[in-house]
């Protein structure tokens, strides 16, 4: 028993240095275009992650400007976000960076140019295509289309796991409101908000057409 505790303690080691070496690894070369991953602080990111079963629950688009590198954010309205408050202000200022696969400069000129036409729109407490707000993946979503890349799957919420807790606890509050339920029973109005396609900010990131290049996340 003295070895496999011994061994036991040596993995809990191995994975705590790794775990502090990459909290305080040096942030990555940013480019414009990154893609930022973080796990909100929010009301909803505990719904979001048993959802989608990730660590991921806000995204936003890297950008450089005059003023120093800032971060595209639908957090409501559609804004910029100096970067390093963008961080700060995520659990445990952990985040993770994925680079789109040779995107090219005139690609990223169109991302934050349709990016630029969405800025002032509210949140989008219902994540619909539909209307005229925005989620933070959605947004992502919307920029990066009109360039010829487009990232995550769009899935059924009903497909992520919102069966119980906190996700469909979330779902119940929030389909009472929904401008879409309007005239339906509570039963109707919950499998319609099910078939409502989205994009998680976690099927982004396991998109092909992106690859990791950053992550301070201990694993």
């Amino acid at each position: 028993m003295g070895k496999i505790w011994k061994v036991v303690g040596l993995i809990l080691c191995i994975g705590l240095a790794v775990g502090v070496w990459r909290w305080t690894a040096p942030a990555p070369e940013w480019r414009d275009g990154d893609l930022i991953f973080q796990t909100s602080r929010s009301q909803q990111s505990k719904a979001i992650l048993l959802a989608s079963r990730s660590f991921y629950t806000h995204i936003g688009i890297v950008k450089q400007t005059p003023n120093g590198w800032m971060v595209v954010e639908a957090v409501g309205p559609v804004k910029e976000t100096p970067l390093n408050a963008w961080v700060e202000r995520g659990k445990f200022a952990r985040y993770a960076v994925y680079r789109p696969k040779n995107l090219t400069e005139d690609q990223t000129r169109k991302v934050f140019a349709t990016a630029r036409k969405l800025y002032g729109r509210p949140y989008d407490i219902y994540f619909s295509f539909d209307n005229r707000s925005l989620y933070c993946s959605e947004l992502a979503y919307l920029a990066f289309k009109p360039a010829g890349i487009e990232l995550g799957q769009r899935q059924a919420i009903g497909e992520l796991g919102v069966g119980e807790g906190a996700a469909r606890k979330l779902i119940a509050k929030r389909a009472a409101s929904d401008p879409d339920c309007k005239g339906l029973s509570s039963d109707a109005c919950i499998a319609h908000v099910m078939s409502r396609k989205l994009v998680t900010p976690v099927s982004i990131a396991r998109d092909t057409d992106v690859r990791k290049s950053y992550s301070n996340y201990p694993i």
